[in-house]
C-alpha cells in the first residue's frame, strides 16, 4: 500500500494500487459514459511492476452516472517471494471509491525515471477526489498486531515480514493530477504542491 494513496494524487493510486475487474462490467460502462471520450482508451485494469514483494494495480471505469468521469480502484498485493512469483499473502485496498473528474488535457515535461531526463507527455488532466476512507489489509495469514505502540497489519514473506501500520480514518481528499498513455504504459501524474510542477506518480502497463 506504500502508493496505494498515490493514486488520490496522480490519477487517480499514495497510495495504492493489484486488483481485478470484471472485463464485461468495463466495457458496458465505457459503452454508457460515451466511448468518444478521451478518457475511454485508460478503461482496464492496470498493473505496475514488481517491487520488493509488492505490486500495484489500478482499475479504472467510467461512474455509472453518466457523467464522464472515473471511477479509480487501487488495490496492492502483496507476495510471499520478493520476485511476486507464487502466492499472494496480503491484499491492501481503500473503503472508499475515488472519483477523477476531466479537468482538460496539458503538454507537461515530466521525468519518468529518477535519473533521466523530462519527456514531454500529453497529460489528460483529472481531479482526484474520495470521502474519508481507511485501509484496509486482508489475507488468511494476516496478523492484526500492536508493535511499536502502533496497530500493523502484518503478514510472514519469504525474507521476514510485511507491515501496513492502520492509521485509522482518513479525512476526504480533492488533489490535482493527470493520466497519460505511451502504447501500452500508463503514467499518473499529481501535482506537486511545493514546488507547483505535476511529477510522475506510477507506471502501470495493461493487464
Amino acid at each position: 500500500m506504500k502508493k496505494l494513496l498515490a493514486v488520490l494524487a496522480g490519477s487517480a493510486a499514495a497510495l495504492l494500487a493489484g486488483c481485478g475487474g470484471g472485463g464485461g462490467t468495463t466495457q458496458q460502462l465505457a459503452g454508457d459514459s460515451g466511448s468518444a471520450s478521451p478518457l475511454a482508451a485508460y478503461i482496464g485494469t492496470w498493473q505496475s511492476a514488481c517491487d520488493h514483494h509488492d505490486r500495484q494495480s489500478l482499475v479504472i471505469a467510467f461512474k455509472s452516472d453518466g457523467s464522464g468521469s472515473l471511477e479509480l480502484t487501487p488495490t496492492g498485493e502483496t507476495y510471499f517471494k520478493a520476485d511476486c512469483s507464487g502466492p499472494v499473502v496480503a491484499t491492501d485496498s481503500i473503503s472508499a471509491k475515488i472519483t477523477g473528474k476531466p479537468d482538460g488535457t496539458a503538454d507537461m515535461l515530466i521525468k519518468l525515471a529518477e535519473n533521466a531526463a523530462a519527456t514531454s507527455l500529453r497529460v489528460d488532466k483529472i481531479t482526484s477526489s474520495a470521502p474519508a476512507y481507511t485501509f484496509q489489509r486482508t489475507g488468511t495469514t494476516v496478523k492484526y498486531v500492536l508493535r511499536e505502540n502502533k496497530q500493523q497489519w502484518c503478514v510472514d514473506v519469504d525474507n521476514g515480514e510485511s507491515c501496513l501500520w492502520d492509521e485509522g480514518m482518513q479525512a476526504a481528499q480533492s488533489i490535482p493530477g493527470g493520466l497519460s498513455l505511451r502504447g501500452n504504459d500508463l503514467y499518473t501524474v499529481m501535482l506537486d504542491t511545493e514546488k507547483g510542477v505535476y511529477v510522475l506518480d506510477m507506471h502501470y502497463v495493461k493487464k
